[in-house]
Order: C-alpha cells, then sequence, then structure tokens
C-alpha cells in the first residue's frame, strides 16, 4: 500500500502553484508537508485528491494512475481526505456522520466501526446524538477524522489538522492518528506546526512557493535552521 507522486505541476487559472513535486507514502509511514501559508501544500492533497483540473505528472495509488480521476473514484480505491475546513454535515448527528462515510472493507486494510472509532475518539462517545453544527472545532476534527476512516483507507490525507485547536484537542488527536498508524495507514499532512510533525512523522517535505526544498528526516530539520524556519508561519 503506497502513493507514489512525481513530477506533480498544478496550476490556478494561469497561475502554476505547484512545480514538479515529488511526493512518496508508505504504508504505516506518516509523512509531514510542511511550509509557510500560500506554500502550495493544501493545493498538493487537492491535486492529488482530484479537486483541481489542470494538474500535470504521475501519481500512483498502489500502483493505479489517480491523477485526473474525479474524487469520489480516488476515495473508492482507498485513499481518505481530511480537508482544512473538516466539512462535517451541521443537520446531522455524530452517528449519522459516520453512517454518510461508510464503505465496504477493504483486504488488508484495517476495517473501522463506529465502535472502534468511539474508542479511538473517546470525546465523540458521549456525543453520538449531538448534531455536527453544535460541537466545538476539535470535535468537529475528531469527528472528520472518524467519518474519513469510516471509508477504510489504506492512506489519509491531513490539511491543517491542528490548525486552530486547543494543545488538549491536539494531543488528543496525534494519539489517535498514531494509532491509526500502528495500524498500517499512511498519512500525508499538510502541516506547519513542527511539534505536530515531530511527535508523529517519519519524514518531512518543505515546499516554499511550489517547489520542493527538503525531503528527508525530521531531525534534518534541527541541523539545517534555514530549511526549518522556511517551516514556520510568518
Amino acid at each position: 500500500m503506497s502513493l507514489e507522486i512525481r513530477a506533480l505541476s498544478a496550476w490556478h487559472g494561469r497561475a502554476r502553484i505547484l512545480h514538479d513535486l515529488t511526493v512518496s507514502v508508505a504504508a504505516g509511514e506518516a509523512v509531514a508537508l510542511l511550509g509557510r501559508n500560500g506554500a502550495g501544500k493544501t493545493t498538493t492533497l487537492s491535486a492529488i485528491m482530484g479537486l483541481i483540473p489542470h494538474v500535470r505528472g504521475t501519481a500512483l495509488f498502489n500502483g493505479v494512475p489517480i491523477l485526473g480521476l474525479p474524487p469520489h473514484r480516488v476515495a473508492r480505491l482507498g485513499l481518505g481526505y481530511v480537508p482544512e475546513d473538516r466539512r462535517v454535515f451541521s443537520d446531522l448527528t455524530v452517528d449519522e456522520n459516520l453512517a454518510v462515510g461508510r464503505q465496504p472493507p477493504r483486504p488488508g486494510v484495517p476495517a473501522w466501526t463506529p465502535e472502534r472509532l468511539l474508542t479511538l475518539f473517546p470525546n465523540l462517545a458521549a456525543l453520538r446524538r449531538r448534531r455536527g453544527g453544535q460541537m466545538s472545532g476539535g470535535e468537529q476534527q475528531m469527528l472528520t477524522i472518524a467519518r474519513t476512516l469510516m471509508g477504510n483507507p489504506s492512506l489519509v490525507l491531513l490539511d491543517e489538522p491542528s490548525e486552530g485547536l486547543a494543545p488538549r484537542i491536539v494531543d488528543q488527536m496525534i494519539q489517535a492518528l498514531r494509532a491509526m498508524k500502528a495500524d498500517g495507514v499512511g498519512l500525508l499532512l499538510s502541516e506547519q506546526n513542527l511539534i505536530v510533525a515531530r511527535h508523529l512523522c517519519d519524514r518531512a517535505l518543505v515546499i516554499e512557493k511550489g517547489h520542493l526544498v527538503h525531503h528527508g528526516p525530521l531531525a534534518d530539520l534541527d541541523s539545517n535552521p534555514a530549511i526549518r524556519d522556511a517551516t514556520l508561519a510568518p
């Protein structure tokens, strides 16, 4: 189970946002996609998921070409996506939101049930009948990740999962993502928070103005202050 991206470029209208990026994520691996606001992190995840029409390059998910496929077909292959704006169904309860994300089990991939997810995200267990629009930002983030896991993905893209969350909620989210990783789920996180990346990720990709400027173990960032500082918000 793996994601292999080669020479990925993307455009918004006439503006070229990504320049020949190379990205790879293996099963059970967590990779941080780091960069300032506007560096191209969200565009990278959106391009992989088929949300941007003007793309070029090669993208293989478990050996299947996905670049240019519509998002629903990419998702059906087992690639999950947690967007930055969460997009919970505000009029549906926690249980109903989870039911919307349900897909059949996949061979060789962990099978997720509501009961298992409520153990992974204990905050949601007491909120099963609460509507999404009545939940805090942190609760919505946990619900979005849980709903994505109901699709039994082998790899999940997460866009700024810690942004705007209280430290206590971030700690709980890190523990949940670690459990997913231990079960063999691959993770690609767009992040600005190096603390989250250090607690979770094996490797870091740093992009600046759509160009890949660093690729290697997270520890390398501490020995290269210039590259490290490029990953932080101004």
